[in-house]
C-alpha cells in the first residue's frame, strides 16, 4: 500500500485569515487566478480590494501556515497602503484602535509562531492575523 501525498493547499486557503482582517475593516477582497508575466500561476493570485486590482500575491506551497500567513499579510498590507488613494474609503489597514490613525504593525514571536498585528505605539494592543475585530477594535 502506498502513502498518498496530501494535496497542496491552494493560495485561497492560506489567504483566509487575511481576508477576514480585510473584511472586518470594511474592505471587500478577492483573489483572481492570475500571475505576473513569466510566473507559475499555480502559486500566484491577483489581489482585488474593493474592486481595485492592487497587486499579486505569491503563496509558497511548502511553507508552514504561520509563515504563509505572515508573508501574505505583509504583502497584502503593502499593496493596500500603496493603493489607498484609489480604494474607496481607503484608510490605513489594518485599522488600529479608536483615535489611532496609523495602521497596525505586523510581527511574530519567532519562526513557526502565528503572526499578529500590534499597535506601533502600544505593543500590548494586538490581534492575531485572522482575528482582527475591525472597526469595533
Amino acid at each position: 500500500m502506498s502513502e498518498e501525498t496530501p494535496p497542496t493547499p491552494e493560495p485561497e486557503d492560506a489567504f483566509v485569515p487575511i481576508a477576514h482582517d480585510l473584511n472586518s475593516c470594511g474592505l471587500r477582497c478577492r483573489l483572481v487566478f492570475s500571475a505576473p508575466l513569466d510566473e507559475d500561476p499555480r502559486s500566484w493570485r491577483q489581489l482585488i480590494v474593493s474592486g481595485v486590482p492592487v497587486g499579486f500575491l505569491q503563496c509558497e506551497p511548502d511553507t508552514d501556515p504561520a509563515t504563509q500567513a505572515k508573508d501574505l499579510a505583509f504583502h497584502t498590507q503593502a499593496a493596500v497602503l500603496e493603493n489607498l488613494q484609489v480604494i474607496e474609503d481607503g484608510r490605513a489597514w489594518p485599522h488600529c484602535r479608536a483615535g489611532h490613525p496609523h495602521p497596525m504593525s505586523l510581527a511574530s514571536d519567532g519562526e513557526g509562531q502565528w503572526p499578529y498585528w500590534h499597535c506601533p505605539k502600544d505593543r500590548s494592543y494586538r490581534w492575531d492575523v485572522g482575528d482582527h475585530p475591525g472597526n469595533a477594535g
